[in-house]
């Protein structure tokens, strides 16, 4: 038996590779019945993903090429888009489902990859399904605003769905009725710590700040979380004696959080402020520099993730299911969780006060919550079987 991650994508999200190396510590499993498919062979190797997963690479720049062309023709001849998207999902995944045996399975990581358009997830379990191909939803978010018609069906087709969460376990009972749901934390959560090098700024206390283009809802400043973001900053460099370290996570073209990033440094030119540079760090490394902030606050899951089982307190800027859900299954105050989407005035900076006000508390309540809360992982394996 192997078990198959084609959404795996590479570890430029920095959650892609946890969540890959957490599934493989949860499994236990050699990473030759582990098989991963891989769009940045040379990354992955160099973020040692490998050690954990059989890394697969298909893509060819000609065929890419090619496949664009006719794509294109198609659509100049009136092909619905829906043909053409399943077209190239089949010449990017085909091959890599068609290895796959009756007595293999399918895991479809990505997290929150429900929560966006129809994609690959729907495309990749309705593939394998026609075969009778045992498939699994694995550690997933989303939200009852996220169904459609295709996502409804392709869900009734999992074998078995593992949300991260309860609220979206709740919402696939209540909605859809479904009875192969079950609820364990995000596999992130069983990674620990790697020691690296950490920058100068640790000689005072720090408050570590990642965000990204999803919550700010811009390149800059400019939206009205942005403006929520610059009293922050303002208030922290003006009322506190903390460092600002703003850490990267996601590194991928058109999603790089060193853009913001570097977007607040120029605008504050702050010897206060500076940026990590995460592209030369793997996830735990991450994860360490993350544990020595005094304060956390993330826009990517899997950062705030690290900030969690660390027991660093945080507040998450959510803009899905998965931050309110994670957050209420910590038994954390809703005020540490902050809708990017719809915030209100003065929302982030009064989260931050509530968080420096109850600082010890919030660590006390994480260090007495997440041992018990990641040691529930290794149940899953006994579910499932293998």
């Amino acid at each position: 038996m192997k078990i198959y991650f084609p959404i795996h994508l590479d570890g430029g999200n920095r959650g892609c590779e946890a969540i890959a190396k957490g599934t493989a510590e949860i499994l236990g499993l050699p990473k030759e019945q582990l098989i991963g498919l891989c769009r940045n062979i040379e990354l992955d190797k160099r973020l040692k993903v490998d050690d954990y997963v059989t890394l697969w690479n298909q893509k060819s720049h000609l065929k890419d090429f090619y496949n664009r062309l006719i794509r294109k023709c198609m659509s100049i001849m009136g092909v619905a888009p829906s043909k053409i998207k399943d077209m190239a999902y089949h010449q990017h995944y085909g091959i890599f489902l068609d290895q796959i045996m009756q007595n293999d399975i399918l895991f479809s990581t990505g997290g929150d990859m429900m929560c966006y358009d129809d994609n690959e997830v729907v495309y990749t379990n309705n593939y394998l399904h026609k075969k009778g191909i045992k498939t699994i939803l694995w550690g997933c978010s989303i939200g009852k605003n996220n169904l459609t018609p295709a996502k409804i069906e392709t869900l009734r087709k999992f074998s078995f769905i593992y949300a991260r969460e309860s609220l979206t376990a709740d919402m696939l009972h209540r909605e859809l009725g479904l009875t192969n749901v079950v609820t364990f934390p995000d596999p992130a959560f069983i990674l620990k710590p790697q020691k690296c090098f950490l920058p100068p700024c640790f000689e005072k206390d720090v408050i570590g700040l990642n965000l990204s283009n999803f919550v700010v809802n811009s390149d800059d400043l400019s939206t009205g979380f942005g403006a929520e973001v610059n009293k922050l900053i303002n208030y922290i460099l003006n009322h506190t004696n903390l460092n600002i370290l703003l850490i990267p996570h996601v590194l991928w073209k058109g999603q790089d959080d060193r853009e913001i990033s570097n977007v607040i440094l120029r605008k504050y030119n702050s010897s206060r402020i500076s940026v990590l540079n995460s592209d030369t760090l793997n996830y735990c490394e991450l994860r360490y520099v993350i544990s020595k902030c005094r304060f956390f606050i993330g826009a990517r899951t899997h950062a705030v993730i690290s900030a969690y089982s660390t027991y660093v307190p945080t507040i998450a800027l959510g803009y899905s299911i998965k931050s309110k859900g994670i957050a209420k299954d910590l038994e954390l105050n809703e005020c540490l969780v902050i809708n990017s989407k719809q915030v209100k005035e003065n929302a982030v900076l009064s989260s931050f006060k509530y968080l420096s006000q109850n600082e010890e508390r919030i660590r006390r309540h994480l260090e007495k919550m997440i041992p018990d809360y990641i040691g529930k992982l290794h149940g899953i394996v006994e579910m499932l079987n293998l």
